[in-house]
């Protein structure tokens, strides 16, 4: 999954370490420990856009609560078309293969740092990201 994460990285102009720390950190380095399974090619953790969408799937603790792509490209392509929500920056021209995009993009994010609190609760995570990604470098 990293090498379709490297290409979507550089095609959509996001920073690829970074995009590789964040996968990297919600996959368990590609070993899928959460509720998260290998075979959603979800690389990101990326939840589905209606929450109600599965009789009993109420909340965000229940697999089928996580969106499901067809191939880990179209997964790490999401991943990074949903990072550039958070920050703000359009994406043109392209098919928008992440479910979530329309609804992240009022979280105006400047950096991997400021995720922390707004792509996941945790105030931490952002700085997780960036320690990751500097120990990648």
């Amino acid at each position: 999954m990293f090498d379709p994460l490297w290409a979507a990285a550089l095609k959509y102009g996001v920073d690829p370490v970074g995009v590789i720390a964040q996968s990297g950190k919600e996959t368990g380095w590609g070993n899928f420990g959460g509720n998260v399974r290998p075979e959603f090619y979800n690389t990101a953790g990326i939840k589905i856009r209606w929450q109600n969408l599965y009789p009993g799937v109420t909340d965000d603790d229940k697999p089928l609560a996580h969106s499901m792509f067809a191939s880990w490209a179209v997964g790490a392509e999401a991943h990074v078309q949903h990072l550039r929500a958070y920050a703000g920056w359009p994406v043109t021209d392209q098919l928008i293969v992440d479910p979530r995009y329309v609804f992240v993009t009022q979280h105006r994010c400047e950096n991997f740092e400021e995720l922390g609190g707004k792509w996941a609760p945790a105030l931490s995570y952002g700085p997780e990201l960036v320690a990751i990604a500097r120990s990648l470098q």
